[in-house]
């Protein structure tokens, strides 16, 4: 379909053609009045913004195209509700689409039942919008929905923003061809009010309908009943929208949010009537949860009913502030619950006065005091204190708290009871009665921050009301609640972090390990932020918390548009001039961060040139100083020779770690890290919090810079070993004095890694100075030994078996889409995603919608990506072997002398692989045994895949094999790595 790649050039002309016109125009729109709105302080009002995005005449004309070549097209039910509204513009605005396969029918509301049994029993794939008359879709509406569901095949609710019917008038005048002197300010004036809505948020959708009446389902999804109950209510009201979502049960896989305003509603119906509070009943009834719904300020609130006190313990750490702790005292009093436990670390000095002055001001409380004599670490503080607990539910309260709702510990302890929810916690205000926390936003003014800070409660904004409760990744420690079998799931609090982060950090695993958190704004209670710590965050805080963040940092919070300005807690729009966030990292974190791409410049090999320097000696004074030292001998210190690094997680670079790690727990080796680098990335920050972040055990091992330009040997610690981990640091150990032995770890041919030349040459090199091979295989051991006359001994890669594994594995489905994992690394030549680009087209063209093609990889965004697949982003690597143990295919392509780790671990989470025809990986991949192998070509590799997905007794033999394979010899680390130690011992003895 090389309609698709046309229509993106398309739009990238048409804006810019837009862009050059509206600059032209600039007078006219500075001259208007414009409309006072909370857009304005991210520098771009909202009418500039919404011009930028109908789509020009000519997109639509090419999307038009589109269905014509789509295999199996979808058709979209467009059902318009004939209650009095101008029904007439709702179906000119279906019949206009660019998707030239939507059907208009007009429906009375007494019709509306039948017509969804028809739909369900006769389309149950083809998709429906319901719209009421007056309601306007935007016209790529249809197309977006249509390649939404057409990319992810597993969806089966479809959402995406929507603003008042003023904004249907815009739409025209694109399709006219964007007349000029339209875009005036008074022109634009009205359209100040849409809902830019956050990702699936089941918890909200109880509280209210975010999603409004802009949404598009299955068929089989309309729900008779749903009609039925909506013949009783009047005119106007939008129940019977609310009614359908929340009759849906879904995961979040199968629901997609558009970040695009494309609807235009006759109007907003946010009314709380006795029947909607019906609905919300019948849900929370069928989920068996022990609450029943009340009306709200604008929405609906959820009053928790159960009789059981469930044990809970208050946790407080303080420096005993006594003004402070009072307002907390008088908050948990408030709560009148007469199941609590309450301890208070107290790092202020034990003394007989602060006993005595607890005992005065608290004694009806009996707190427990632990006295605190160590260094402050929130973290370690709050874990110890837990240990010590017995309550059910942890409730970790910041002693800058004080009284708000009397209901707060009620409420709080009514959502942890839910199994679904991992971390609950309220709204808080601040001392002038503002929202001081809605809820933790990533990315949001730096790393992470508070959504609505400094608004007035009640208010209205770009996401919704204020008033609403809302899911979240994180929430504030200041007033945090959790089970404690999911406190000690996730292991508690990360201690690396010392003061700030360590509450997101506990977020954002809890939701890791499958549950959701809530900020729930029924019961707000007051929190002086920082009154107890001070304004000030450690570095240390700042680096540990970017290696737990990135992922989102990268890929954006999933309860927050990307429309939306991170730079603003009060929702505003996004505006381009202000910078991404990879320039906003690299000012925070001091370094620079950019997307990775392979390249073979003539910069680069001048430069390495100049920095790998090798005479006919060198390789012959290496030999001679092993052959002086001869026999066995003990190491205790290793000398680590390692590249920069942008990811400690993955890939080469964490088998380093892991390495470096399994030798100081078992043997005891001080490790040392001698960090190759430019002249300018010497910031031991970054590398020790990577480091710290991916082992915990070589969080004190030192870190020794290293100018590649500059290298002095002479400024290397004396080590029992030296080991080289890329061909760019070998030189350099090979180079180094007072190291007993030399070794190089060998993780891959990488002279493949470039064409013939400069720096395949001097990769290459690196195999003849003479140091011994560590090998990733004993297939590099061969390579090794044979090619270049190396002395080497292997070991076998492993997985991690408390990531990648089969357990809670989906199960197999007729009637599910085949899901095919593909890993996506463009910047990485060998991973040949051009190939895997093309073959993805084939696979779509041949299996349509039974077929799902997912990807994730480090720093690969949606905007590299084709725009059949659906993209997962940079994944932590605790979220990797769940997104396996979903998918029935995993394809990993690697054209160089080691196959990745990747085909390990899909075969560990129990998918089918398929990989390209590479004798290299022989010793893990047989053809048709525990794998499939293709010719390194697209359309060979496709064929593969597509014979795989229509054999699942193929796959099912496959994927029982594979976990066969891995449980054999690759499933504990552990042991594939237990004869290192013995071999820099004695490298010469018993080697391969």
């Amino acid at each position: 379909m090389v309609i698709v790649r046309e229509a993106r050039n398309a739009a990238v002309r048409t804006r810019s053609e837009w862009q050059r016109r509206r600059n032209s125009s600039e007078p006219q729109l500075g001259a208007g009045p414009r409309s006072e709105s909370s857009t304005e302080p991210a520098g771009i009002s909202y009418q500039d913004w919404f011009c930028r995005l109908p789509p020009d005449p000519s997109i639509l004309a090419i999307q038009r195209q589109w269905f014509e070549e789509w295999p199996r097209p979808r058709r979209v039910w467009g059902l318009v509700v004939d209650d009095g509204g101008d029904v007439a513009a709702t179906e000119a605005s279906l019949t206009n689409q660019s998707w030239g396969l939507v059907e208009v029918v007009k429906v009375e509301p007494s019709g509306l039942a039948d017509e969804f049994h028809r739909l369900s029993r006769e389309c149950p794939r083809d998709l429906a919008v319901l719209l009421r008359a007056g309601d306007r879709l935007r016209p790529d509406a249809a197309y977006q929905i249509s390649q939404a569901a057409w990319r992810d095949p597993w969806l089966e609710l479809v959402y995406w923003d929507d603003d008042l019917d003023d904004l249907a008038q815009v739409w025209d005048w694109h399709q006219d061809g964007m007349p000029g002197g339209v875009y005036i300010a008074g022109d634009l004036d009205r359209l100040s009010q849409p809902r830019l809505k956050p990702d699936w948020s089941p918890d909200l959708l109880v509280c209210a309908n975010y999603i409004g009446r802009a949404f598009a389902v299955r068929a089989r999804n309309l729900q008779p009943d749903a009609a039925h109950r909506y013949q009783a209510v009047e005119i106007g009201d939008d129940s019977l929208w609310w009614d359908l979502l929340l009759g849906l049960n879904l995961d979040d896989q199968q629901v997609s949010r558009l970040p695009a305003v494309l609807q235009t509603l006759s109007g907003r119906d946010q009314r709380i009537e006795p029947h909607h509070l019906e609905l919300v009943n019948r849900w929370l009834s069928d989920r068996g949860w022990s609450a029943r719904a009340e009306a709200g300020e604008r929405g609906v609130n959820v009053a928790w009913t159960s009789d059981r006190e469930v044990p809970v313990t208050v946790i407080i750490a303080t420096r005993h502030n006594r003004e402070l702790l009072e307002g907390a005292f008088d908050l948990i009093r408030s709560a009148d619950y007469p199941a609590l436990e309450i301890i208070i670390v107290d790092n202020g000095g034990q003394s007989s006065d602060n006993e005595a002055w607890y005992q005065s001001r608290a004694g009806d409380l009996s707190p427990r005091i632990i006295w605190w004599d160590e260094p402050f670490n929130y973290s370690a503080v709050n874990n110890r204190a837990a240990e010590q607990a017995t309550g059910d539910v942890l409730v970790f309260l910041n002693d800058d708290t004080s009284p708000g709702h009397p209901q707060w510990l009620h409420h709080l302890i009514g959502w942890t009871q839910q199994p679904e929810i991992g971390v609950a916690g309220l709204q808080l205000f601040d001392d002038h009665g503002a929202i001081q926390f809605g809820g933790v936003i990533m990315g949001m003014t730096g790393l992470a921050g508070h959504l609505f800070q400094g608004m007035a409660p009640h208010s209205d904004t770009l996401v919704g009301p204020t008033d609403w409760t809302r899911n979240t990744v994180a929430v504030t420690g200041a007033c945090l609640a959790i089970r404690r079998t999911v406190f000690e799931e996730v292991g508690g609090f990360d201690e690396r972090l010392e003061l700030c982060g360590s509450d997101v950090v506990l977020g954002l695993r809890v939701r890791q390990a499958g549950y959701r958190n809530v900020v729930s704004a029924a019961t707000p209670i007051t929190h002086r932020e920082s009154a107890t710590r001070g304004p000030h965050v450690p570095e240390n805080d700042v680096f540990a918390s970017y290696w737990a963040y990135q992922r989102w940092l990268m890929g954006g919070d999933p309860y927050f548009s990307p429309n939306l300005s991170a730079h603003h807690p009060e929702p505003t729009l996004h505006c381009e001039e202000k910078p991404g966030v990879l320039k906003q990292l690299t000012e925070m974190l001091g370094r620079p961060m950019e997307v990775f791409y392979q390249r073979n410049e003539t910069g680069e090999a001048h430069a390495l040139a100049l920095a790998s320097q090798a005479d006919r000696d060198l390789a012959e004074s290496v030999r001679d100083g092993h052959r002086a030292v001869g026999g066995h001998r003990e190491v205790k210190t290793v000398n680590w020779y390692v590249p920069e690094f942008q990811n400690p997680f993955y890939g080469g670079i964490h088998t380093v770690f892991r390495l470096a790690d399994h030798l100081a727990v078992n043997h005891g080796v001080e490790n040392r890290f001698m960090v190759v680098t430019g002249p300018v990335d010497h910031d031991e920050r970054w590398y020790r919090s990577g480091i710290t972040a991916a082992f915990r055990s070589l969080s004190d091992c030192p870190i020794v810079y290293h100018d590649s330009f500059a290298f002095d040997p002479n400024d290397v610690p004396p080590a029992d070993a030296a080991i080289a981990t890329m061909w760019t640091t070998a030189y350099f150990a090979a180079r180094t004095p007072g190291q007993a032995r030399r070794f190089y770890l060998i993780q891959d041919f990488e002279p493949m890694f470039y064409p013939a030349g400069t720096l395949y040459a001097l990769a290459e090199h690196s195999y003849r100075l003479g140091l011994y091979g560590l090998c990733n295989t004993g297939h590099l051991a061969d390579v090794y030994r044979d090619r270049y006359g190396g002395v080497a001994r292997h070991f076998w890669p492993a997985v991690d078996g408390s990531v990648f594994h089969a357990h809670g594995r989906i199960k197999p489905d007729p009637d599910r889409p085949v899901t095919v994992f593909i890993y996506a690394r463009p910047g990485h030549l060998r991973n040949c995603w051009e190939l895997a680009a093309r073959a993805v087209r084939l696979v779509k063209d041949e299996l349509a919608d039974d077929v799902r093609i997912v990807t994730a990889g480090s720093w690969a965004f949606p905007e590299h990506m084709d725009a059949l697949i659906t993209h997962r982003g940079q994944l932590d690597y605790t979220e990797t072997g769940p997104l396996y143990r979903t998918c029935d295919i995993g394809v990993a392509l690697t054209t160089s002398e080691h196959p990745s780790y990747l085909p390990l671990e899909l075969m560990a989470c129990g998918a089918a692989v398929v990989s390209f025809e590479n004798p290299a990986s022989d010793w893990l991949l047989r053809h048709d045994q525990n794998c499939m192998q293709s010719p390194q070509t697209a359309d060979g590799l496709a064929a593969e895949i597509i014979a795989l997905a229509q054999d699942p007794d193929r796959r099912r033999r496959l994927a029982e094999q594979g976990l066969a394979d891995i449980a054999a010899r690759h499933a504990r680390w552990d042991q594939n790595l237990a004869g290192v130690y013995d071999y820099l011992c004695d490298p010469e003895s018993g080697h391969d």
